[in-house]
């Protein structure tokens, strides 16, 4: 078992897509990886907090970047940032959004969410 289950949750649920995957399976992956980082981070401490604040920014762009297009994307990832006031958490809301809309239920990665709260089916067998 890995330091970080909630990567280990993700990596199962979304993977890295193959050479011809769709933009869907890249927000997936690139969501569910954020999601991880921010679930990870909470724990943290030490060293470990940096780097996780970097793949969860880093991861929510990408998402961001490839779900909304070249003239919206930044705003958008600038409203989910702490440094435009977004410090109630809406990055990650709009992280679970988008995976349960793409067929992934927040709660199978991050324990703090219930299975029941969102449309997509929990795979937590899968998850481990």
């Amino acid at each position: 078992m890995s330091a970080y289950p909630a990567f280990e949750a993700a990596e199962r649920l979304a993977p890295e897509p193959e050479q011809h995957a769709t933009a869907d399976d890249w927000i997936r992956h690139y969501a569910a990886l954020a999601l991880a980082a921010w679930r990870e981070f909470r724990t943290a401490s030490g060293v470990d907090l940096g780097l996780l604040s970097l793949v969860g920014t880093t991861a929510t762009s990408a998402a961001v970047a490839l779900t909304f297009n070249r003239q919206m994307a930044p705003g958008v990832i600038w409203s989910l940032t702490p440094e435009a006031g977004a410090l109630h958490g809406e990055w990650e809301e709009w992280l679970t959004e988008t995976l349960d809309r793409l067929g992934v239920n927040p709660a199978d990665i991050h324990p703090g969410y219930e299975a029941s709260d969102f449309r997509s089916p929990s795979r937590a067998e899968v998850a481990g």
